[in-house]
């Protein structure tokens, strides 16, 4: 592929999302996508099982689903130069699902306008004055009565496993495009695991590196449609995330709006998508996060309960790469990921455990400090990435500071002098941190469920 021009006015102006192609007796799905100077794309989602037959009353939500899938996965390669125009072909969403969409790509595109230095909001138009008549959600079809919890391989995901495992919950775990730690971690469990495959057409890969826009999109979301649409073929109820309440804290400001690394995981988001199941899918289907009420530093609590897992699981997101030059390492210990992940731990496990699983003591490396400083806010803003809270960082520096076990950490050393004027009542912090929020929309038994889980019964 030829390289881009560098003017990007005489980029392609209109997106079209073309449709949707179905492979019934070999469960795969093709979305397609358009640019108006010709370049055509066609992403493929194997479910590998058969979808629901023409005729099956299952049909009409997965046809729902695939297509919403198809919506949301679309920004993947709208994103590569940004058209103006947005366009539609074999189907027309109507103007409630437009709004919604339109709202995902431009807070999902956050961070990457961000990066790209443009302004997404003045680029995305779903045409919302040009869609059709609401149409009805699907029929309401029996759904199977089981659970199915999105397993990424770290430890949010994993104490939701453990938390439904132990009420005995009838479960599935549940992935996208596997890679080793998740498919170690599944092994682990014991459980029932479905996995799906995502292929992305290489020609986005192409643009890529002929210039094309590259950058964050809301990966959350796009695996939470496909989810749903799974539903359909491999018989669940219950789509379940592990989202927990830190994640709707921000990074940054720009003109006015809050940019968010993890938009696609924010209790905002998670409604939204909720609405739109009942909406447009099916009205039985829940989708909620089953740790929406806890911090990242009560999780962590709960993570160091169980052994099990500490030599699958990793929240390293180099361990997760599309296109690997080389087979990575678990932890790459040298990213906020593992540095936030690291010090969460750290105030629930042993030292020598967590050494243990990291292969290294990150609190232990001076080299380390200006990204823990990122960490707590004492410099830059908080790093694009899926870390929690700035004074839940640095509470549990805090806290370490008090443990002979961690108090002579070079990092501890360097940094809980500076952190004690910020946070003066580090206990009555961390007392708030595990206590569990009220604001969430977790169904009844789910929250019976986790409630037990942290009483220990």
């Amino acid at each position: 592929m030829k390289p881009l021009s560098a003017d990007r006015s005489t980029w392609p102006d209109l997106f079209t999302f073309a449709g949707v192609r179905t492979r019934d007796a070999q469960g795969e799905a093709d979305l397609l996508y358009r640019l108006s100077d010709g370049a055509d794309f066609c992403e493929t989602i194997a479910f590998n099982a058969p979808l629901p037959a023409p005729g099956s009353p299952l049909r009409p939500g997965f046809d729902a689903a695939i297509e919403a899938v198809a919506l949301i996965a679309g920004v993947s390669y709208y994103k590569t130069v940004l058209p103006r125009r947005i366009a539609f072909e074999g189907f027309s969403p109507d103007a409630d699902q437009r709004l919604f969409f339109q709202s995902l790509y431009i807070d999902g595109l956050g961070e990457f306008g961000v990066r790209n230095d443009v302004r997404i909001d003045g680029h995305v138009d779903f045409d919302v004055a040009g869609a059709g008549m609401r149409r009805p959600a699907a029929m309401q079809a029996p759904l199977r009565r089981r659970s199915a919890v999105l397993i990424g391989g770290g430890k949010d995901s994993l104490v939701s496993t453990e938390t439904l495992k132990a009420a005995g919950d009838d479960l599935v775990l549940f992935a996208v495009n596997p890679k080793k730690p998740i498919l170690d971690c599944a092994a682990a469990s014991g459980l029932p695991f479905i996995r799906v495959e995502r292929r992305l057409d290489p020609k986005l890969f192409a643009m890529n590196e002929a210039g094309a826009l590259n950058g964050h999109v809301p990966i959350t979301a796009i695996v939470s449609f496909i989810a749903i649409a799974s539903a359909f073929v491999h018989g669940f109820d219950a789509v379940i995330l592990s989202n927990e309440r830190s994640a709707n804290q921000g990074n940054l400001v720009r003109d006015g709006r809050e940019i968010n690394h993890q938009f696609s995981k924010t209790a905002g988001v998670e409604q939204a998508i909720a609405d739109y199941v009942g909406r447009h899918i099916h009205p039985q289907l829940a989708y909620f996060s089953l740790l929406r009420p806890l911090s990242e530093a009560h999780i962590a609590q709960l993570m160091a309960r169980t052994d099990v897992y500490d030599g699958a699981f990793t929240s390293c997101n180099r361990a997760f790469q599309l296109r690997p030059k080389a087979p990575p390492a678990r932890w790459c210990r040298d990213c906020p990921k593992c540095r936030f992940t690291f010090l969460m731990l750290a105030t629930a496990m042993k030292r020598e455990r967590l050494v243990g699983i990291f292969g290294g003591d990150l609190l232990e490396d001076s080299g380390q400090q200006e990204g823990f400083e990122e960490l707590m806010g004492l410099s830059g803003h908080k790093p694009w990435e899926c870390v929690g809270e700035i004074a839940e960082s640095g509470a549990a520096l805090l806290l370490l500071a008090e443990r002979p076990e961690w108090r002579d950490a070079a990092i501890v050393r360097a940094l809980a002098p500076r952190l004690a004027a910020l946070i003066p009542d580090v206990h009555a912090v961390w007392n708030e941190l595990l206590t569990p929020s009220p604001d969430h929309r977790l169904p009844a038994r789910y929250e019976d469920m986790l409630n037990a889980y942290l009483a220990g019964r």
